[in-house]
């Protein structure tokens, strides 16, 4: 398995394109598509029929607002092939009224069939060869994490949110997570890097992304924090490439 870093950032940075990741197995799966993270899925997969599924953690701007210009893309570049959406019921939902409001119309125009999966908390879902399970973190609007499990490889992504009983759980053994890692002080709704470290012992490699702007511009300052761990931690840039 592989994962892409399409962007890194947090809803507001003006360098970082919103947090989006690509996850490669013998599909490709697209992990949120925010206003800033649609163009960086072109660079990395230009074929408009590349992308099997889209997974949506939470209906906030930064994670799904990329939506209408992704699919009106592969509309005008000539789509056929049967896309997936997974998200919660109330996500799809809104995703739905976003992109008619987008580009009014054009979803009638869509020459690809869209299957629109719901996922709970708690969920197996199967797609070709890939096995997505969710969790729940604190957040200010729900949001699930997912585990990706493909071929004895996984790779974990958090969305947004602090952590839970059950994304712990979620997360434990796999080879990669990526986890938002807001702040370096608690913070309702947020991930602090301080409570992400006991989870560096637990996974192979964890990618701390949506790191508020200005903190980010101070990577002394995250780096005193993470440097106990040994390397485990790492804080990718856009098109980063990890391999599990």
């Amino acid at each position: 398995m592989e994962a892409i870093i399409l962007g890194c950032g947090e809803a507001f940075d003006e360098t970082l394109p919103n947090t989006s990741l690509l996850v490669k197995s013998s599909v490709l799966l697209l992990l949120d598509c925010g206003f800033s993270a649609a163009s960086q899925v072109w660079q990395a997969a230009p074929d408009p029929s590349a992308i099997d599924l889209i997974y949506l953690s939470h209906a906030h701007a930064d994670h799904y607002f990329g939506m209408p210009g992704l699919l009106g893309r592969m509309w005008e570049e000539g789509r056929t092939k049967p896309l997936q959406i997974v998200s919660q019921a109330s996500v799809l939902d809104q995703l739905r009224h976003a992109l008619e409001l987008g580009y009014r119309g054009m979803p009638e125009r869509y020459r690809f069939p869209i299957d629109y999966r719901p996922a709970n908390a708690g969920d197996t879902l199967e797609f070709a060869d890939v096995a997505m399970d969710f969790a729940e973190t604190e957040h200010s609007a729900s949001n699930l994490a997912i585990r990706i499990a493909s071929g004895g490889k996984s790779i974990c992504y958090s969305g947004d949110g602090s952590l839970t009983d059950s994304s712990r759980q979620l997360f434990a053994g796999t080879d990669l997570l990526i986890h938002e890692a807001y702040t370096i002080d608690q913070r309702k709704f947020h991930a602090d890097i301080p409570s992400l470290l006991p989870i560096a012992g637990q996974v192979r490699s964890l990618g701390l992304v949506h790191i508020q702007r200005r903190l980010r511009a101070e990577p002394s300052r995250i780096l005193e924090i993470i440097k106990p761990t040994a390397g485990c931690i790492t804080m990718p840039e856009p098109m980063t490439h990890f391999q599990v």
